[in-house]
């Protein structure tokens, strides 16, 4: 019975967090690069100087720039105007919000708006700019060091009244997302979409900026392209065909032009140009384990419409922006269904159905629920007084709304009917015709995202289907909870190979934990010289433990971690980089800074404290989690891991404390179950033990090493035949596994 305890006190102290000094050493630099060309920031000098500006154009376009001028477009951002701000700030307003108060007034030709601001004191503020035309207007002021910020302080035009753009979320001063702070930074997070050709311009040393542009709003070039040679070429050619500085277009291109802007998407070089690849200067945000998107790829947070419209059937056919959208009012070409029919009737687009509208909507032909766009792009609200349509053209199903709480527009539009009413309405009129494609691609992300395991069938199967490339990236990503599983490994490692970048780029994402593996990092080595930037630096990132930093790929990496180092994400993503670099101290003050700079997000504590626990600062890891538990008390996983930590200090009450609480909250987490199981057999809680060990098998049926755990103390109990029997379990799953296979011997030939 010796080596059987022998055998379970090994067992428990590998269980709990690893207690080897973190040392740094070289990485040696094995992944080389040869035919990417790395991204080079052109000089703005040079780019500006291209451009002729929106003035140019009016003498020859003078129908499309009278179209531009007043259109969203054409007013994204601009300078205060007495005819367009006197109605909001004359006379002088003042509204309440949450516990606060903004006036706004016009002080001779200046207006000025008094609020709560920097240094958490009340003070007038001058409007610099103003950005935004229709439902809404935000105003920016001078934040100092270069910063524009936007005020929380709207106006609305058609109202004629001021709200707060958070609604009643009472921001303070001091927090990333208040007006003041970093979240609501106009030179990170509007310039670029309500400019032309903008250069953010982040200056790290002095923590400030000097951002420039070839032209404020979003001009005739900010979709052109410069073209002060093509002004340059007509003047000298008047009357004359064969414009050699034009170019024309794929329908792609025009479409990527528009990407940029409506879509949420992480930056990788900060200068995207009129004509090139959306793919290599963004990565686009899409439907996966979070809740930005719902399971059937309906907006839920502000996603704008590129990834919708990416989801939909309808860009997969072929359609794009222009086939709906007047290129320069951005009006819809035709009014209400008119549009829609422009497709969807006899010799309309390629291969769309035929629709009678009256007989598809079982809607009367002048009611709202008979309009195409109110089922199939229903709207949602955001900054609390724009509603936008949903680009995903989703079929709306009440099925999903009462199994998943996925919102369907039968209920958004008949408020005063329930779930079951709109359920059966759809039965009645489709009856098995709702058992379609998307209903079933939509419960299996949402059973995904709830850690079923039925899901992980159809998600591998998917990945097999001729599926729309945005759902295989979403499948891809989804599938990460049960990439230990060889099919599932194998399901996505092929998805490296798909023609659309976005999978690949998802795949190598979900590969990525798996990295230590030499197949798996064999695989995304080729991608290092794929075609399209994002991919590459994808797989930069995945490798970046041993990729040559002065490779394309390594240079394109660092530029987009430098590009984004302005905000507190980009800090964390630097601190990631130089962990894996096995340049601690260096990570340690990205995350120091990343809190510094956003002290509520749980995430930044955590990842903080995994770093400090790695380092054999035990303590500080500790601190850091309750940190993190305090921001975010309903995370298991932060509970699971500052039990792992207090096991470091022996505190085993308080591990059994954690660790209960874990599986309170989230009984899904297994290793939680294993580590409270040890933590209970090690206080002589035998019963306890087991318990939790048997509910760490139900949790997580395929791990061996809790089967295992189970054996060796019911060894320790003289429990044999039980004991062999959770140790045969163990080796059904798992059946090269030596210490089971030891133990089991040893029992067997008592």
């Amino acid at each position: 019975m010796a080596g059987i305890t022998l055998v379970l006190a090994g067992l428990i102290a590998w269980a709990f967090w690893p207690r080897k000094k973190y040392t740094p050493v070289p990485v040696p630099p094995t992944i080389s690069l040869a035919k990417a060309e790395p991204f080079v920031m052109p000089d703005e000098k040079v780019v500006f100087a291209q451009y002729g500006g929106s003035e140019s154009c009016r003498e020859c376009h003078a129908d499309q720039f009278a179209k531009w001028q007043d259109s969203h477009h054409g007013l994204a951002e601009r300078n205060p105007d007495a005819k367009l701000d006197d109605p909001a700030f004359v006379p002088a307003k003042t509204f309440s919000h949450g516990s606060q108060t903004t006036t706004a007034a016009k002080q001779d030709a200046a207006y000025i708006l008094t609020a709560l601001g920097f240094g958490d004191k009340v003070a007038p503020y001058k409007v610099e700019r103003v950005i935004g035309h229709d439902p809404l207007r935000q105003f920016l002021v001078d934040g100092g060091n270069g910063r524009l910020q936007a005020m929380e302080a709207c106006f609305d035009p058609h109202k004629g009244d001021w709200f707060n753009v958070y609604g009643n979320e009472d921001r303070k001063p001091g927090e990333w997302g208040h007006w003041t702070g970093r979240g609501m930074v106009w030179n990170q997070m509007c310039a670029t979409c309500h400019n032309t050709r903008l250069r953010k311009n982040y200056d790290t040393a002095t923590d400030g900026y000097k951002t420039t542009m070839a032209e404020m709003t979003v001009s005739c070039e900010a979709c052109h392209g410069p073209m002060k040679s093509h002004n340059e070429w007509q003047k000298a050619h008047r009357g004359q065909k064969g414009d050699p500085t034009l170019t024309k277009w794929t329908r792609d291109q025009h479409i990527d032009n528009c990407a940029g802007c409506h879509a949420r998407r992480g930056e990788i070089t900060g200068d995207f140009a009129p004509g090139e690849s959306f793919w290599d200067h963004y990565h686009l945000t899409i439907t996966d384990q979070s809740d930005t998107f719902y399971p059937d790829g309906q907006i839920r947070d502000e996603n704008y419409e590129f990834s919708s419209f990416l989801s939909s059937r309808m860009h997969n056919a072929g359609v794009r922006c222009m086939d709906c959208h007047d290129m320069h009012s951005m009006k819809t070409l035709l009014p209400g269904n008119q549009l829609c029919m422009r497709c969807h009737t006899q010799g309309g687009f390629p291969n769309a159905p035929v629709i009678l509208p009256e007989a598809h909507s079982f809607h009367q032909a002048a009611s709202t629920g008979n309009q195409c766009v109110n089922c199939h792009m229903p709207q949602t609200v955001y900054m609390q007084r724009h509603p936008r349509h949903d680009h995903g053209f989703t079929i709306p199903d009440p099925l999903l709304t009462k199994q998943f709480n996925v919102p369907n527009a039968c209920n958004k539009c008949h408020t005063d009917k329930d779930t079951d009413w709109a359920l059966t309405a759809t039965d009645k009129w489709w009856g098995d015709k709702m058992n379609r494609r998307t209903r079933t691609r939509a419960t299996l992300i949402a059973k995904a995202r709830q850690g079923d395991s039925e899901a992980r069938e159809g998600l591998v199967a998917l990945l097999g289907s001729d599926e729309i490339p945005h759902w295989k990236a979403s499948a891809t990503l989804l599938l990460d909870r049960w990439m230990d599983q060889a099919d599932v490994q194998a399901a996505v490692t092929a998805q490296l190979q798909h023609p659309h970048p976005l999978v690949r780029s998802s795949a190598i994402r979900t590969l990525e934990p798996m990295i230590q593996d030499g197949s798996i990092r064999s695989a995304i080595e080729p991608l290092l010289t794929d075609a399209v930037r994002g991919v590459r630096v994808s797989a930069a990132w995945a490798l970046r433990d041993s990729l040559h930093l002065d490779s394309a790929a390594g240079k394109d990496l660092q530029h987009m971690l430098n590009l984004n180092a302005d905000q507190p994400s980009g800090q964390m993503q630097l601190a990631q980089f130089e962990f894996s670099r096995r340049n601690a101290a260096a990570a340690i003050q990205h995350m120091e800074k990343a809190i510094q700079w956003d002290p509520n997000s749980p995430p930044f504590h955590h990842d903080l404290a995994m770093m400090y626990s790695t380092t054999g600062q035990t303590q500080l890891a500790i601190g850091k989690l309750r940190d993190a538990i305090k921001l975010a008390p309903n995370h298991g996983e932060y509970h699971y891991e500052l039990g792992l930590a207090l096991a470091e200090t022996g505190d085993m009450p308080g591990v059994i404390t954690s660790l209960q609480e874990a599986v309170r909250l989230d009984p899904s987490l297994a290793r939680a179950w294993y580590n409270l199981g040890l933590a209970r057999n090690g206080q002589k809680d035998i019963p306890g033990a087991l318990d939790a060990l048997q509910r760490g098998e139900l949790a997580n049926p395929r791990d061996p090493g809790i089967p295992y755990a189970r054996a060796t103390i019911l060894a320790q109990q003289g429990r044999i035949q039980e004991a062999v029997a959770a140790l045969d379990r163990t080796l059904n799953i798992a059946p090269g596994h030596g210490d089971a296979l030891q133990l089991r011997a040893a029992l067997t030939r008592r």
